[in-house]
């Protein structure tokens, strides 16, 4: 099979390719071709490495927490319709790791589950505008049950380091070869040193409800902005981060080490208006959530909740507003996300690669998404499925 576009983003920059896929691998990435006929022709649409979203709690109202298998199958191909070609669904609902475990074993027209991210149970901070109620117990059974349903497939877990028995439970997720990240966190630049001595080397969503920069206390976003060895989500949607903040720690982190991230959730396709926020969040001011014009998820509270906005969107932040070249930014939602996680065969339109792609029009938006060499979502044919119940269910207005 060969494709062609007039704008591939390849290792080595944006060219006019011909990419022969064999088996589902980039087998050549061609000038140009002999007597050979092309198979897929996308123009001067763009085809860029497909986006592995490495924090995503959902998509077009279904929810990694919840959902059964033909629900995060319709999730996994809305995921697609938005250029992600690999996902780590983000949920500390343990009875769910068996299933995503299987899924992520199985081929079918969607992203493919490339790890499990469980942010939590182990936090601390509730956001600017929370209510803390406290520290929680940190339990050494759950984490072994973690381990034990996830068969494998557990990649990352975000605990606050200052929580009490973090450190112990940091060095065991680290023992069972689990990347471990700071989330959620109070900690004080001291303490968050502490937990990355112990084995953090991620930071949750870079500025987003941890301890920030103050020129008293760097905190932990100064922590692991400063700490080499720390790979930073950071998600670009302008909103969680204010684009100018994305800007400094642009100036301040070395690139290779963030990565893009989501944060999306159920949310992610749905109309605005208010919603009920869920069983577990009665009584909480997530009981009512809004999605906004501009793509806030808010509480009662205004604390955000989640994101609405895909990996996509934060690219054309980057690239239209923040002038950073294109093939720059995408080593940020694909290459460094496969690198940190060991996906080696993943994150760039180059030789021996798996052919994972994104192809986006020039207004960003996704025109067909392959993965391992399969068209997984294709705008021309495809509807991304939301769930019909999600809206009858919760939507108040």
């Amino acid at each position: 099979m060969i494709i062609h576009s007039n704008r591939v983003v390849t290792s080595e920059g944006i060219k006019p390719a011909y990419i022969r896929v064999t088996n589902g691998k980039i087998e050549a990435i061609m000038d140009q071709i002999g007597d050979e006929s092309v198979d897929f022709d996308y123009g001067n649409d763009r085809i860029l490495p497909g986006i592995i979203d490495t924090h995503n709690h959902g998509a077009a109202g279904y929810r990694f927490d919840d959902a059964d298998e033909e629900g995060l199958k319709n999730a996994l191909k809305a995921e697609a319709a938005f250029g992600v070609t690999g996902v780590m669904p983000t949920t500390t609902v343990v009875e769910q790791y068996p299933i995503l475990a299987r899924l992520a074993e199985e081929d079918f027209d969607g992203s493919r589950i490339v790890g499990i991210h469980s942010e939590g149970p182990w936090g601390s901070r509730v956001g600017e505008k929370g209510i803390n109620l406290g520290y929680p117990q940190v339990d050494m059974e759950h984490a072994a049950r973690m381990i034990r349903e996830a068969q494998g497939k557990l990649k990352l877990v975000d605990i606050a380091p200052e929580v009490p028995g973090a450190l112990e439970a940091i060095d065991y997720f680290v023992s069972q070869g689990v990347t471990v990240a700071a989330y959620h966190t109070n900690a004080n630049f001291e303490e968050a040193n502490r937990g990355i001595d112990h084995g953090i080397t991620v930071a949750t969503h870079l500025m987003n409800v941890m301890t920030g920069l103050h020129h008293r206390d760097v905190g932990t976003a100064g922590a692991c902005i400063l700490r080499d060895e720390v790979d930073c989500e950071l998600i670009c949607d302008g909103l969680h981060v204010c684009l100018p903040m994305v800007q400094l720690i642009m100036k301040m982190k070395a690139h290779d080490r963030i990565m893009m991230v989501s944060d999306n959730g159920a949310f992610l396709g749905a109309p605005t208006g208010h919603y009920r926020g869920g069983q577990k969040n009665k009584g909480t001011d997530r009981e009512v959530l809004e999605v906004t014009e501009e793509g806030f998820v808010l509480s009662k509270t205004g604390r955000l909740s989640g994101s609405s906005k895909p990996v996509i969107y934060g690219i054309a932040n980057l690239v239209e507003k923040l002038g950073m070249p294109l093939e720059e930014v995408v080593r940020m939602s694909s290459l460094n996300p496969a690198r940190k996680y060991g996906l080696d065969s993943k994150g760039e339109l180059s030789v021996g690669k798996d052919f994972d792609a994104a192809v986006i029009d020039d207004d960003y938006q996704v025109v067909c998404t392959w993965v391992e060499g399969r068209k997984v979502f294709d705008r021309q044919h495809d509807a991304i499925p939301f769930n019909p119940s999600f809206i009858a269910e919760t939507k108040m207005d």
